[in-house]
């Protein structure tokens, strides 16, 4: 693992909240050596929010990759995810992923994706998370590859619940271990760079001033970010700056 991985790995550097996620970015690490992969991510639920968060990216482009799905609603990880199977699309340039998720395609090609390959990540068959692999030229894993990348998937959903299960022994309740990590996740002192808890504050704020629901809100920020070709890590970050309010993100709807 390169210096940089190891500054922002969760199994390094993370807060005691993050030690939830403990092993999930060497995994990603060792997928991207075992599949001969470009990129590797890892996006997860927290026990609070419901919500898809990044635990970890081997790189920058694979944390741009997770984020267009997030921003735009749709692609081969989400379905991944709530359909609990593989999505292993070795061609994005092929019809049928431009009909499946036209917009995510059109965003990875313009950032030089080709394949993507989204695993679910679960535990005694409930969904997790899922891994993420990309690659920036068209070719499909092969079985000894694709094998690998399951395997990997696998340890990681092992990892996520053998670490919860240890997190949640160590207090006083379920519900209270919950509470805390949400805490620790959105404590701007403790973020690792990876999560996305500074998005659901901002959604937060924007229901409040506007008075819609979260997830509404939430949708305000993903259409502006959309609109504008921006981050929607940086809008969410000059929302609570407050450098954005709800009047600049408001698309005329009620």
């Amino acid at each position: 693992m390169g210096d940089e991985a190891a500054r922002r790995d969760p199994d390094v550097s993370g807060p005691r909240g993050r030690a939830v996620f403990t092993g999930v970015g060497a995994l990603c690490e060792t997928a991207v050596r075992m599949t001969g992969v470009d990129g590797a991510a890892a996006a997860l639920l927290t026990p609070r929010s419901k919500l898809r968060d990044l635990v970890y990216a081997t790189d920058p482009l694979a944390q741009r990759i997770d984020e267009l799905q997030f921003t735009l609603g749709e692609g081969p990880c989400l379905d991944a995810y709530s359909q609990g199977r593989a999505h292993l699309v070795d061609d994005l340039r092929h019809d049928w992923p431009s009909q499946r998720w036209p917009g995510f395609v059109e965003a990875a090609a313009g950032v030089g994706v080709e394949a993507i390959f989204a695993l679910p990540i679960s535990d005694a068959g409930q969904p997790l998370g899922v891994l993420e692999l990309y690659r920036a030229t068209a070719g499909p894993l092969s079985k000894t590859e694709l094998d690998a990348g399951l395997a990997c998937a696998a340890r990681a959903g092992e990892t996520v619940a053998a670490s919860w299960a240890d997190y949640v022994a160590r207090a006083a309740t379920p519900t209270m271990a919950a509470d805390t990590l949400a805490l620790d996740l959105t404590n701007p002192d403790t973020e690792t760079g990876f999560s996305r808890t500074h998005v659901f504050t901002a959604s937060g704020m924007l229901a409040v001033q506007m008075g819609i629901s979260p997830e509404v809100a939430l949708d305000r920020l993903r259409g502006y970010a959309f609109r504008t070709g921006r981050s929607i890590g940086d809008v969410a970050f000059d929302v609570i700056g407050r450098r954005l309010t709800h009047h600049d993100l408001d698309d005329g709807r009620q």
